[in-house]
């Protein structure tokens, strides 16, 4: 309730044409932008899943005074798509994997459907306005036009904006004219990670694996270069235990390797043990994680998913 009440609080605040002062508006906006990668040292994935909502709708009243503040549809495109992500999908998962119908799974693509919203605006500030970003052959021109109108600060935007249209196309398969968007989503990872293809620790990369196992065939997807790109994360990124759990679930599952999924299954189990050793008891914690405290947000987002994961193993093979 005190949550409740001090946003509202805030709102009326600055929506106060007598009272707003965009000075200070930035000002704040500086602050969170420059401390929002504190959240991903969070290791409670219960605290990260209730406490995000009332900072996502804070954000939002502090756009609607500013709707020109990129850093604001940047912190709203990767708010929005991280809570999609790490919760609505996390909760759906068993309904993801056993292609049923559930709650979650559509609160899921409304979480994305809003960093949508904000990535699009990302676009319009640079220039590119919505019809011509989803036109079909807008994808075979967008790397060089995103060379011109964006620079590095925009890149963390950009691809929370193509992972949410990517996850939102991908738990709405049967929709064909979503399908359809499939390139957008690819060719825009592919300049995001061109450029810094350790972004977001290792997010982006893994997006791509993602996208790469999740793309039909027909339209150019390949599970064998998934699986290739997924053992090189695997390796290059040991401390994001969402690779190998990604792994599990777009390429592994589908391609229906029960010995596969014994085996990176054990290892995921054996990977975030050791990792909440380390949270519980944080005087001796695991040697492999000490200063490691920034994947801690996607560990609990992969013990999660695995307890899930578990739940309904009987039922995927």
């Amino acid at each position: 309730m005190v949550k409740f009440l001090s946003y509202w609080g805030m709102l009326a605040l600055i929506s106060s044409c007598s009272l707003i002062n965009m000075g200070a508006v930035k000002t704040t906006v500086n602050v969170i932008h420059a401390g929002s990668d504190e959240i991903l040292t969070e290791a409670n994935w219960e605290m990260f899943r209730q406490g995000t909502p009332a900072n996502l709708k804070m954000l939002e009243g502090l756009w609607f005074a500013d709707r020109s503040n990129k850093k604001l549809m940047t912190l709203l495109a990767k708010g929005y798509s991280g809570y999609g992500f790490g919760v609505h999908e996390t909760q759906a998962l068993p309904s993801i994997l056993l292609e049923e119908d559930s709650d979650a799974k559509e609160q899921a693509i409304l979480s994305y459907e809003k960093a949508i919203f904000y990535g699009l605006k990302l676009l319009e500030h640079a220039g590119i306005d919505q019809e011509k970003f989803f036109r079909k052959e807008f994808s075979t021109n967008l790397a060089k036009e995103f060379d011109q109108k964006f620079e590095t600060e925009d890149l963390v935007g950009i691809f929370y904006f193509a992972q949410s249209l990517g996850s939102s196309i991908n738990l709405q398969r049967d929709n064909i004219a979503k399908m359809a968007y499939l390139n957008h989503v690819r060719e825009m990872l592919n300049w995001v990670c061109g450029k810094a293809p350790d972004l977001e620790q290792g997010s982006c990369s893994l997006a791509q694996a993602v996208i790469e196992a999740s793309t039909p065939s027909i339209l150019g997807g390949s599970q064998q270069r998934a699986a290739e790109m997924f053992k090189k994360l695997i390796s290059m990124q040991p401390y994001n235990h969402m690779v190998r759990l990604s792994f599990i679930q777009y390429h592994v599952i589908p391609m229906l390797d029960e010995d596969l999924y014994r085996e990176q299954v054990k290892l995921l189990a054996n990977e975030i043990a050791l990792w909440q050793r380390g949270i519980k008891d944080p005087l001796k914690k695991a040697k492999k994680y000490h200063g490691k405290q920034k994947f801690n947000l996607y560990n609990s987002i992969a013990k999660k998913r695995y307890e899930k994961l578990i739940s309904i193993e009987k039922e995927l093979f």
